[in-house]
């Protein structure tokens, strides 16, 4: 059984990898590792018989299981609209999407299938968040021509850019219903940019924070690059 002594070591020796080791981004050679820091008399308290290359690359070991950790970690929260008094640990639609984009500081990614003068409301916020230098894109279903006539009092907003879907050739549509806020945090949901879809509905989506969010950026990314989107402003 181990001896409080050595936890404390061994608890020591875990703060001090975290903060030096594990979250450095640019290490990928056991050779750019630095044994001589602060932890490195812990270390080698611990694991006398190892030599500096063998505790180098150890850390590296320990690094890349971190970092594929850290990759496949996620939370996710269920969100909820149409029905109030369920006995449920769960979020409304339009109190999350308030939240996640007045939280915003670096760059918003929204789509919509069906929007609705409700949307003004949400419209307003995003205006105030481009004034604050947030980068923001919206995609929209291009064959829902009243989905344009609400954006375009927003089409000279600098920051925001309105993109629809470029469906001239194709028989599908824009039915993404998706919010993501700094590449770090997404919403996914059946609820619509609309009153119905927002508040009174029954809808169902989810809060999504971790790295795999990044792919819903590059997905976008790569469907601009293929043309499937156009500008309108």
């Amino acid at each position: 059984m181990l001896d409080e002594r050595l936890l404390f070591k061994l608890n020591v020796l875990c703060e001090k990898l975290e903060e030096d080791i594990l979250s450095l981004s640019n290490i990928n050679n056991f050779r750019d590792i630095d044994i001589n820091i602060r932890y490195s008399h812990i270390f080698r308290d611990l694991f006398p018989n190892l030599n500096d290359e063998e505790i180098k690359r150890l850390l590296l070991l320990l690094k890349l299981i971190n970092d594929r950790c850290n990759e496949n970690s996620h939370k996710v929260e269920v969100v909820f609209s149409g029905v109030t008094g369920i006995d449920l640990r769960v979020r409304e639609t339009v109190g999350v999407i308030r939240q996640i984009l007045s939280d915003a500081s670096e760059c918003i990614i929204m789509t919509g299938y069906a929007i609705s003068p409700y949307f003004h409301q949400l419209g307003d916020l995003l205006r105030v968040k481009a004034e604050q230098d947030v980068k923001i894109e919206l995609f929209v279903e291009s064959s829902q021509n009243e989905n344009l006539s609400y954006l375009l009092e927003y089409s000279n907003i600098e920051n925001l850019r309105i993109y629809k879907y470029n469906n001239s050739s194709r028989y599908s549509a824009l039915h993404a219903k998706t919010i993501v806020v700094d590449h770090r945090i997404a919403f996914i949901t059946s609820a619509n940019l609309s009153y119905n879809g927002m508040i009174n509905n029954i809808e169902i989506g989810a809060l999504i924070e971790g790295r795999q969010v990044g792919n819903i950026v590059r997905l976008f990314e790569e469907l601009k690059t293929r043309g499937f989107f156009e500008s309108i402003n």
